[in-house]
């Protein structure tokens, strides 16, 4: 807790140019996956009110992801995660299949209505991390 602390101290004296060298693809990903999902959720007023807060919950989550892949620990502990552990190799891909083919089950299951395609596009915030890992892992495994 005490050095998340002295990261957020370190984070406000950043220059500018400085804390845009921090931005990468997915802290955009997360932000335009956040406003996607939060104009869904402010278009459709007649939307069922369970799917509208799973939207709106989702939307929060990818910008708390959105601003937490700014800062430098995060991509440290992506590494420590993936060096600790030889397993987590392979959890990715399985998570990103499984949550593939249950939406794709799911949309499918009821006919394509717009409350199956959007309470399946609200899972991609679960999918996106598990991108972002295997691309972190990728980055690492080419550096060494």
């Amino acid at each position: 807790m005490l050095s998340m602390c002295a990261c957020v101290v370190q984070r406000i004296s950043f220059t500018g140019e400085e804390i845009m060298k921090r931005f990468t693809l997915f802290t955009f990903l997360y932000l335009a996956l956040g406003v996607c999902l939060s104009a869904i959720a402010l278009g459709y007023p007649n939307l069922p009110s369970d799917l509208q807060r799973s939207l709106f919950i989702s939307a929060g989550t990818s910008y708390i992801f959105c601003l937490l892949s700014t800062f430098p620990f995060w991509r440290e502990r992506t590494i420590r995660f993936y060096r600790r552990r030889n397993s987590p190799v392979i959890l990715p891909w399985l998570v990103i299949g499984y949550y593939i083919v249950w939406m794709i089950w799911e949309v499918q299951s009821q006919n394509w209505t717009m409350e199956a395609i959007l309470g399946a596009f609200w899972r991609l915030i679960v999918v996106l991390p598990f991108v972002e890992l295997i691309v972190i892992t990728w980055q690492v495994n080419s550096e060494h």
